[in-house]
């Protein structure tokens, strides 16, 4: 990486750049297997400013945004949420999004959001992290296993009409 790259706490100020990066990544990821209004929905449920500045306002919800060079690059969201029974631990965090722009990709930034994440819940005395992730997103697969993930279990994730299955990762810390 050539560009310097710096991971901070987001703020109100970074809503609508998390917002871009939401929307630009997920439409990428899904655009092609989902139904368009499914994936509209789906973009305004989660992507949303509003969506985001919410979140940002609930106990147990961290954003960490991502600066490759000074400019936004990704982001992550851990939480605090009840946990599948396929995790191996009584207090772990879900890291529920991570998000790289494709044009800022293969620059080792998930991988420095992941280590962010595992930095994040061990801070808060959480035993790891956890995720689900479509089991056909190889890309994303082969980056949480690169970086410490293994899959623990399966489960579903509907967008709209479409039920998708997803791994369960887990990774402790």
């Amino acid at each position: 990486m050539t560009a310097e790259l710096e991971i901070r706490t987001a703020n109100a100020g970074d809503i609508a750049v998390i917002s871009a990066i939401g929307h630009e990544s997920f439409r990428k990821a899904y655009e092609e297997s989902s139904q368009p209004d499914d994936l509209v929905a789906h973009l305004e449920s989660f992507f949303s400013v509003a969506a985001i500045r919410g979140e940002m306002q609930l106990p147990g919800h961290t954003y960490l945004l991502a600066l490759h060079g000074g400019v936004a690059a990704g982001f992550v969201k851990i939480r605090e949420s009840a946990r599948p029974d396929d995790i191996p631990a009584s207090r772990a965090l879900e890291l529920q999004q991570l998000y790289v722009l494709p044009d800022q990709q293969r620059f080792g930034i998930g991988g420095r959001l992941i280590e962010a994440a595992a930095r994040d819940a061990e801070e808060k005395a959480a035993d790891g992290i956890w995720l689900s992730v479509w089991e056909e997103a190889a890309w994303a697969v082969s980056c949480y296993r690169k970086n410490g993930f293994e899959v623990v279990g399966t489960t579903r994730f509907q967008l709209g009409t479409s039920v998708y299955s997803d791994l369960l990762m887990w990774r402790p810390v």
